[in-house]
């Protein structure tokens, strides 16, 4: 795939996705405590420094 093609489908994603979440009820929700739960998990350290 071609860098053009690659950003254009990159912007065409972003663009439906945030437009998913401002115009469909519910999702917002949902993809928020999805996003809430990869977090929680990625913070935690294996190997704390």
């Amino acid at each position: 795939m071609k860098t053009k093609n690659y950003l254009m489908l990159c912007a065409a994603v972003a663009i439906a996705t945030s437009m998913s979440i401002l115009f469909v009820p519910g999702l917002s929700d949902s993809v928020e405590t999805s996003m809430l739960s990869w977090l929680g998990n990625n913070a935690r350290a294996e190997r704390p420094y």
